[in-house]
């Protein structure tokens, strides 16, 4: 599983755009672990570190293009539309019309129901993955804010993209990014 473009508005917290250039995507700011919490959601990855309905009635819209067993899905995930709980979630959309794939939205849903069967893609205040068959991407929150600033981060950059999946990571918004700065991680400032 890989999401190659993302995209979430809010009406005031967020509006953040991604286009995946890079296996490790390192999202600095206020927001950033709510950015992976409704990165997380919209592939069927639930349990928030924090929940979303805190800001903006968790009003979110999300966008993305996402890459699964050989298949390209375009998501639209709209979360607490009319009321707190109201979630939509579509695929594929006909070009010119605001009608979407059933089947292919049917699809994408098992699928992801299928993969998310337990936590193990989420790393909180750890790097260490338990080596499984997982395709999800990870997802670090509270490790790179807490690591001792005498040690080097990129051997662990390295050692997480040795893994070969993508990778989300949050840092909050005075964290120097400039210690990730590789060929391999894409910074994001909210």
């Amino acid at each position: 599983m890989k999401l190659n473009t993302i995209s979430i508005t809010s009406a005031t917290a967020l509006n953040l755009d991604i286009q995946s250039t890079a296996q490790i995507i390192v999202i600095c700011g206020r927001y950033s672990d709510l950015a992976l919490d409704l990165i997380r959601e919209s592939i069927g990855d639930y349990g928030a570190e924090c929940s979303p309905d805190r800001l903006d009635d968790g009003r979110f819209v999300i966008h993305s293009d996402i890459e699964m067993d050989d298949k390209n899905y375009s998501l639209c995930y709209i979360r607490n539309a009319d009321y707190i709980g109201d979630i939509r979630l579509a695929v594929n959309f006909k070009s010119t019309e605001l009608g979407f794939s059933e089947a292919d939205t049917f699809e994408f849903l098992e699928k992801c129901s299928k993969r998310n069967k337990d936590d193990s893609n989420v790393l909180k205040g750890t790097t260490l993955l338990d080596t499984s068959e997982d395709d999800r991407p990870i997802f670090i929150y509270d490790y790179f804010d807490r690591l001792d600033e005498a040690i080097d981060p990129l051997p662990i950059i390295e050692e997480l993209a040795s893994l070969g999946r993508q990778v989300f990571v949050s840092v909050c918004q005075n964290y120097p990014v400039e210690r990730l700065s590789c060929d391999k991680v894409q910074l994001l400032r909210l």
